[in-house]
């Protein structure tokens, strides 16, 4: 596997990270980039489009002009990024490998990232530093619920699911990569039930009210920051590794070598925790994400 440079390996504390960003970001200010235009693109999810508005504000800090086209699906935006039309787009080094690359799924998202690294290459694209988050689908329980049954992983769910009730929403159940894609790495979830709902508030009320025990769930869905939520272990990696990482046009980037300065040391500070926190300030708390992505930069030290 390959070294990350901020993930992996790296002794660099939190703190030399930041002060390193803040060092490029005072020295492309005071050297002038002539006001280079950044045409950034994003995803519709909304972690997606925070993490994009966050790489957005920090090179519009450094004097970039940055020329926001979020709320893209995939396929769209990785066809501008070969046209030219976009410079980077953070992708989901998961959907990248599979369903844009063509490429077998990976059991990991180190694993994925190498994978689809190697595959944009080819292409005259390159992947820059990933996040440490990792989005991919989860299932999640109440944390008493799991304490009280021994449920920590995928396994132990599966054992004791003949006396558990499941609801879902969207496609789950018929997503090649949802329930069939579980059932075929693990075998037959016995559910006593499943439930579908309209939507997402439902799906929690359900399971807040103890009406059903357990949910799929995004792994950095911002409902994680309550605590009363447990994440269930993927022991067997069914589910694709969602890791969010910067795509970005070869040519671009060698002319614009300090994008990388001002974004990787971003990416590296993005964790679980802290996607999560975003997450649930953007979906729960409906807090913008201009002001989520500002707050985060400022509290976290790279303002």
């Amino acid at each position: 596997m390959k070294s990350y440079l901020f993930k992996f390996g790296s002794n660099r504390s939190n703190e030399t990270k930041r002060i390193l960003l803040v060092l490029v970001l005072a020295g492309i200010i005071l050297g002038g980039c002539a006001r280079q235009t950044v045409v950034l693109g994003g995803l519709a999810s909304s972690d997606a489009v925070t993490v994009s508005e966050i790489y957005a504000q920090a090179l519009e800090k450094a004097g970039y002009k940055v020329v926001r086209q979020y709320g893209q699906e995939s396929a769209g935006l990785h066809r501008a990024l070969l046209s030219g039309e976009i410079d980077i787009y953070a992708e989901y080094s998961g959907a990248a490998l599979t369903r844009i690359l063509g490429g077998e799924k990976t059991p990991d998202q180190y694993s994925a990232y190498d994978a689809a690294s190697a595959k944009y290459r080819e292409l005259g694209l390159v992947l820059l530093e990933p996040l440490p988050a990792n989005n991919a689908l989860g299932l999640a329980v109440l944390q008493e619920r799991a304490d009280a049954l021994g449920i920590k992983t995928f396994t132990d769910l599966q054992e004791k699911a003949a006396d558990l009730s499941l609801a879902y929403t969207g496609n789950f159940f018929d997503d090649p990569e949802g329930f069939t894609l579980l059932e075929a790495v693990y075998g037959t979830f016995p559910f006593k039930e499943i439930t579908a709902v309209s939507g997402g508030d439902e799906l929690h009320h359900l399971l807040h009210s103890k009406s059903v025990d357990v949910i799929p769930l995004g792994s950095n869905d911002g409902h994680l920051a309550d605590p009363l939520h447990k994440i269930l272990r993927d022991n067997f990696h069914a589910f694709v590794p969602q890791t969010l990482v910067p795509v970005a046009r070869r040519e671009y980037i060698e002319q614009n070598k300090k994008i990388r300065d001002i974004l990787n040391p971003l990416s590296a500070s993005l964790n679980d925790k802290a996607v999560i926190n975003l997450n649930n300030q953007t979906e729960i708390q409906k807090i913008p994400y201009p002001q989520a992505a500002k707050t985060y930069l400022k509290t976290s030290g790279f303002f």
